[in-house]
């Protein structure tokens, strides 16, 4: 076993952890749309861990292939919670505009298997400016002061960093030939989801029903 699988199961451990803290305390969130995140956590672990390691492992399939279909449902699924999320007009419409750009980068990067990662980069750019426009709304709202006990700051928080590392990481490895099983880029690539999950796992334990009606 190398350094990178190492690490590829810690990261494995950390979605498991996450989902589980999501159905631990769900019941403290299963009135807002949050609630969904507990389904996609549970999908992301199973992809992740169950679905990429057994084909890849017995078929000798890519799953590059199952990792980019990931990659399209997941910033799918960001878009449309957060144009459930978002409550002005304006701010709806932004996040099914992006979804459709989103929908037809990805369908396009089906063809071309060097666009793959540039996929990931317009979709976290796209996600990352919903984000921003939800954490401002929280910032303008009655939740300002009890911030910390709305679970979609966290899950927003998470997003924010996550994809902020994720873009010189993505981009750069082309000019200095990063490579998937890179040591530089493994660590990373484990630090940026340490801070993702943490982030989730906090938000799951700190929520409190009553912030979470929405």
């Amino acid at each position: 076993m190398t350094y990178s699988d190492v690490l590829s199961y810690a990261v494995n451990f950390l979605e498991l952890i996450a989902a589980v803290f999501a159905l631990i305390h769900y019941p403290k969130y299963v009135q807002s749309t949050e609630r969904y995140f507990l389904h996609f956590l549970w999908l992301t672990f199973f992809i992740d861990s169950v679905v990429g390691v057994f084909f890849s492992t017995f078929f000798e399939f890519d799953n590059i292939w199952i990792y980019y279909a990931y990659t399209g449902f997941s910033f799918s699924f960001y878009c449309w919670w957060y144009y459930k999320v978002l409550l002005k007009s304006l701010h709806k419409i932004l996040s099914s505009v992006f979804f459709i750009i989103f929908l037809i980068a990805f369908f396009t990067g089906i063809f071309y298997l060097n666009m793959h990662k540039y996929i990931f980069v317009i979709g976290a750019l796209l996600v990352l400016i919903l984000t921003c426009l939800h954490l401002h709304q929280l910032s303008n709202s009655d939740y300002t002061l009890k911030i910390k006990y709305k679970l979609s700051f966290w899950i927003s928080t998470a997003l924010v960093l996550f994809n902020i590392g994720m873009f010189p990481l993505i981009l750069l490895s082309n000019y200095f030939n990063v490579r998937m099983d890179n040591v530089v880029f493994t660590n990373i690539l484990f630090f940026l989801n340490l801070v993702l999950y943490t982030c989730y796992i906090i938000g799951f334990i700190w929520t409190k029903q009553k912030y979470n009606h929405f």
